[in-house]
């Protein structure tokens, strides 16, 4: 329908101006160029009413299929655009955006219009003037009145020429006037379906549509900065708990660990000692037990032999002094020298005999006491790598725990620059944000001022009263934005508040963090307590065990100067008693048997002894497992802490 509203002018305009010229051709050649040329002003104004015509085609087109929305609004905004005509993007862009300003018009077609008139008059301007000299012609060249009529009919012939100019301007200019119209009404009708498709699709491209969505986000700025504060107050209440739980976490693992050291290091004492007393009371039982058999044997046997001895020697005596009291005084003299004889050598062996007894007994209690002072002194040596063990292991512990402090100090150091970080960028956002609001409300002001000032002084003289509710809308605008001044300033004040409580939270935060190293000073002291009492315990369990082996070492003692004292009454046995010394050869082989077994009972308790060290080193390791498995724990439980510490942050930062 638009189509012939642009077709049908534009041919019957066409068609006065070729009828026009077809009358001129070979009859008034003037008239034929005047024609031709208002034809000519007539298809440049149709040409660009016909690329206007075009311009508003696309337009109407791209907003009859509007394309698929996209991720990026300003993409897909650019897309539309390149769908138009190249003169109305920026003009259509413009009013998007809201600028209320009209689309470009033709700008030949209206002075073409008038021209094509004033091309007309031309025309019949110069016919006139050509008719008017024919009829001077006519006139001064003849006085006979057929002669001035047949003179003035060519002239006045020549006004149809004249006029028919005029006919073809004026018809050219109304169909191109007529034309010009109906483009412009189709560029009304498109104008319209893009404010509508403003009002719908485009809206969000709009100042006023961004200015709402500006204030929205101030407003939901406002609303979600009490959120942020509890979930500030949430963290640092979380924060509070998780320090309280891992200060409660150590005081029982340190507790756990007192206790259970102190009962190993207890026990472990308790066995010791009375392990050292078993096996040195058992070892002192059963070299006594060993050796009093041996001993009441050779009593007995010596005894035995002493009464055989002595009734041997008194049935001979009797025999030979009953025998020799016959004989002679010299026999007895002489018998008497020989027995003379026979006692000092008797003497001498006896006395060489118990001084080779006496060497032999206090060797083997020079011996046995040095064994028994070197078994001692392993165990004292065994005893004492178990102290340094154990000192180590507290050493180690205590390198481990303030490693642990110190990492922790660190954690907690990186956690409080962490926040004060987030806080500060908060604040600085906050801060430019502010700004920015004020900026665009500032900007936003001067520019209604600004169009405001404008519209009242466009329509100041025509409209008054419109002029009295312009001048009333400023002052609305003033109110709306004194108002929004005020929220603005009740925003930055609930800014502020939460500026302090976020200054409050890290004032919490730095006392929760002294209170974590007071924890920590306190627990490195009880320590370094415990590690002083341990030590202590162990020295006293080490002095005791001296002194145990001090009177182990005196027992045995006394026992060798028993020895001495039966070494003493059998040399005086001896002395008394020749015969004896075979009967003494023989008890001390026995003696010697006695004493190899009773070096395999020592090298057996030595051997007990040696389990039983190895029984102490066992339990002394599952001491230090024990402990490095409570280490490891209390590691991994504050890993897990450590581990939670960036969730819990994590968290409050997506918040």
């Amino acid at each position: 329908m638009t189509r012939l509203f642009f077709a049908i002018p534009f041919a019957l305009g066409a068609a006065a101006i070729l009828w026009t010229a077809a009358g001129f051709i070979g009859s008034a050649p003037l008239a034929l160029v005047v024609t031709a040329t208002i034809g000519g002003v007539y298809v440049l104004g149709a040409g660009e009413l016909y690329r206007y015509r075009q311009a508003t085609n696309t337009l109407t087109s791209a907003l009859h299929s509007l394309p698929e929305r996209g991720d990026d609004p300003d993409d897909w905004l650019a897309t539309w655009l390149q769908r138009l005509h190249p003169s109305l993007h920026n003009a259509v862009r413009l009013r998007i955006e809201g600028d209320r300003g009209g689309l470009p018009a033709p700008v030949f077609t209206p002075y073409l219009v008038g021209l094509l008139v004033m091309l007309g008059l031309l025309g019949t301007f110069i016919g006139m003037v050509e008719t008017l000299g024919g009829a001077v012609l006519a006139l001064e060249g003849s006085t006979e009145l057929e002669a001035v009529r047949a003179g003035l009919a060519a002239p006045i012939k020549g006004l149809g020429v004249a006029f028919g100019t005029s006919v073809a301007g004026v018809a050219a200019s109304a169909m191109l006037g007529l034309v010009s119209t109906a483009c412009r009404r189709e560029r009304m009708l498109a104008t319209r379906q893009l404010d509508r498709a403003i009002a719908g699709p485009f809206r969000e491209f709009s100042a006023s549509y961004q200015r709402q969505a500006t204030l929205q986000v101030l407003q939901q700025q406002a609303q979600a900065l009490p959120a942020v504060a509890e979930r500030l107050q949430a963290l640092a209440s979380d924060l509070q708990g998780m320090g309280q739980q891992l200060g409660e976490r150590l005081q029982d693992g340190q507790r756990q660990f007192h206790d259970a050291a102190s009962a190993v290091y207890t026990e472990l004492a308790a066995s010791v000692g009375e392990s050292l007393r078993a096996s040195l009371a058992r070892a002192g039982r059963e070299a006594g037990e060993a050796i009093q058999p041996v001993v009441a044997t050779a009593m007995a046997d010596l005894q035995r032999d002493s009464r055989d001895l002595q009734q041997q020697l008194a049935a001979t005596a009797s025999g030979q002094l009953a025998a020799y009291r016959e004989e002679a005084t010299a026999g007895h003299s002489a018998m008497l020298a020989a027995f003379d004889r026979t006692a000092a050598s008797w003497s001498e062996q006896t006395l060489a005999l118990r001084a080779g007894m006496a060497e032999a007994m206090q060797a083997s209690a020079g011996e046995l006491a040095a064994s028994t002072s070197a078994t001692a002194a392993a165990l004292l040596a065994e005893i004492a790598g178990v102290l340094r063990s154990a000192e180590e292991l507290v050493q180690a512990r205590q390198a481990s725990e303030r490693a642990w402090l110190d990492v922790q100090q660190e954690q907690m150091a990186h956690l409080t620059g962490t926040l004060r970080t987030e806080l500060a960028g908060l604040r600085a956002a906050q801060e430019s944000g502010q700004q920015a609001a004020v900026a665009g409300l500032a900007e936003l002001e001067a520019g209604v001022a600004r169009h405001l000032a404008e519209l009242g002084r466009g329509l100041e003289e025509p409209m008054q009263r419109l002029m009295t509710t312009a001048s009333e809308t400023p002052r609305a605008a003033a109110e709306v934005i004194s108002q929004l001044r005020a929220e603005i300033s009740a925003n930055i004040e609930r800014d502020q508040q939460m500026l302090e409580q976020r200054a409050q939270v890290m004032a919490q935060l730095n006392s929760l963090a002294d209170a974590l190293e007071g924890t920590a000073g306190r627990q490195r002291e009880a320590i370094e307590q415990l590690v002083s009492t341990s030590s202590g315990t162990l020295q006293d369990i080490s002095a005791r065990f001296s002194e145990q082996a001090d009177s182990s070492v005196s027992r045995l003692s006394e026992v060798a100067a028993h020895f001495r004292g039966g070494a003493a009454e059998l040399a005086s046995l001896g002395e008394a008693f020749n015969a004896g010394i075979e009967l003494f050869n023989t008890a001390n082989g026995r003696l010697a048997e006695n004493l190899a077994r009773i070096e395999e009972s020592m090298g057996a308790s030595a051997a007990r002894s040696d389990e039983q060290m190895g029984y102490y080193i066992a339990q002394a390791r599952e001491i230090i497992d024990q402990s490095m498995l409570s280490q490891q724990g209390i590691i991994e439980d504050l890993r897990r802490l450590g581990a939670a510490t960036p969730d819990a942050e994590a968290r409050a930062g997506a918040g």
